[in-house]
C-alpha cells in the first residue's frame, strides 16, 4: 500500500491537481525572487568592465578609482574624449582638482559631454580654486562656451558667500543708533519730569507767600 502512494506521488505530483492560474503566480513569484537575488553588484562590475574595454587598459585606474561616475562619463562622452579624460586622471591633475567625482557626474549629464570636459581639461589650473571650480559646476556650459568669464562666476560665489557676513557686520551700526535715540528720549524724559517737579516747586512757593 506504502509503495503504491509512492508511485502514485512520483507520478502525479500534488502541483498536478492545482489550477493552472495558481501555478502561473507561484512562476512568477519565484522568477521575481530569482531576478531580486541577482546581486546588483554584478551589474556594476559588468558595466565597468564594458567601460573598460571600450577605452582600452589604460582607463582601469580611472575606472575602477571613480567607479559609476566613470562608467557613466563614458557612456556619455565620445570615446577620443573619453581617453583624454583617463590621462587626465593617469597624469595626476584630476586628483588635483577639489571635487573629482562631483566634475566627472557633470561632464556625464548628457546635456554637457564633451564641450565640458574639454574645457575643464584645459582649464585645470583655474579650477584648482574652489570657488572657480564651484561656479563652473554650477553652470558648466555657460564656460564651456565662452558666455561668460571664469573670473565672474568665481566673483559672484564669492559675493554670495561673504553677503550675509557683510550685513551681520552692520548690525553694530544699527545698534549704536538705536542707543543713540534711547540717549535722546531718556534725556527728554528727564527734562519733563525736571519741568513738572519745578512747576508743583513754584505753586507751592506761591501759595505760601
Amino acid at each position: 500500500m506504502i509503495r503504491s502512494l509512492v508511485v502514485l506521488g512520483v507520478l502525479f505530483p500534488p502541483s498536478a491537481f492545482l489550477p493552472a492560474g495558481l501555478l502561473a503566480q507561484s512562476k512568477q513569484r519565484s522568477d521575481r525572487q530569482i531576478g531580486e537575488q541577482v546581486p546588483e553588484a554584478r551589474l556594476r562590475r559588468a558595466y565597468r568592465e564594458k567601460a573598460v574595454a571600450k577605452i582600452g587598459p589604460d582607463s582601469r585606474s580611472f575606472v575602477e578609482t571613480y567607479g559609476d561616475s566613470a562608467v557613466s562619463l563614458i557612456e556619455t562622452c565620445s570615446r577620443p574624449v573619453s581617453a583624454k579624460l583617463v590621462g587626465f586622471h593617469n597624469s595626476g591633475a584630476l586628483a588635483k582638482l577639489p571635487r573629482p567625482h562631483d566634475l566627472l557626474t557633470v561632464i556625464a549629464d548628457p546635456r554637457h559631454g564633451d564641450d565640458v570636459a574639454l574645457w575643464a581639461i584645459e582649464h585645470a589650473g583655474e579650477l584648482a580654486d574652489m570657488d572657480s571650480f564651484d561656479a563652473y559646476l554650477a553652470t558648466p556650459l555657460d564656460y564651456a562656451m565662452n558666455l561668460k568669464s571664469l573670473q565672474a562666476g568665481a566673483a559672484e560665489i564669492r559675493a554670495a558667500r561673504f553677503g550675509p557676513s557683510a550685513g551681520t557686520a552692520a548690525q553694530p551700526d544699527t545698534w549704536k543708533s538705536l542707543l543713540n535715540e534711547d540717549r535722546v528720549g531718556f534725556a527728554c524724559f528727564v527734562g519733563l519730569i525736571v519741568i513738572v517737579l519745578w512747576g508743583r516747586w513754584r505753586k507751592r512757593q506761591l501759595r505760601n507767600l
